[in-house]
């Protein structure tokens, strides 16, 4: 091969990896997003009240209602800032063991946390990244 044809062929492979450094460089920031969102979505799909206890504390509320159906189950835990947060789960009558996370807001029900993003941000704990919390009844007398 002649010098010029090297010295062309050496060009054109530097600006083929750029070009390609460039793509993933520009990429990432969506692919971590997109992994992101997918780790918080598979974290809500399994949740089930025994895990959110075990990843959040004892909540400050604990209330089961299987006077109708699907059966029902309202947690009500603190999060970080203070503010009360409630988890509701269903349950059919047929399996009641088979919890399914159905929402998650404020306890006045005014403020929906509607995406796996705003559910996971005001309630952190439920990613399980953080370490277990405390216990969380406040008539609970500390020592």
């Amino acid at each position: 091969m002649k010098p010029q044809n090297k010295m062309v062929a050496a060009v054109i492979l530097v600006v083929v990896v750029m070009m390609t450094a460039v793509a993933v460089v520009m990429k990432a920031p969506r692919w971590k997003q997109k992994a992101k969102e997918q780790h918080q979505e598979s974290i809500l799909q399994g949740m089930t009240p025994d895990k959110a206890i075990t990843l959040c504390g004892k909540p400050m509320l604990d209330e089961t209602q299987t006077s109708q159906a699907p059966v029902t189950r309202r947690l009500i835990f603190r999060n970080d800032y203070a503010l009360a947060v409630e988890l509701n789960f269903a349950a059919s009558t047929a399996e009641p063991q088979t919890w399914r996370l159905s929402g998650i807001q404020d306890p006045s029900g005014e403020i929906k946390y509607e995406t796996p993003a705003s559910q996971i941000g005001v309630l952190p704990c439920l990613d399980g990244k953080q370490g277990k919390k405390p216990d969380q009844n406040p008539d609970q007398k500390q020592q």
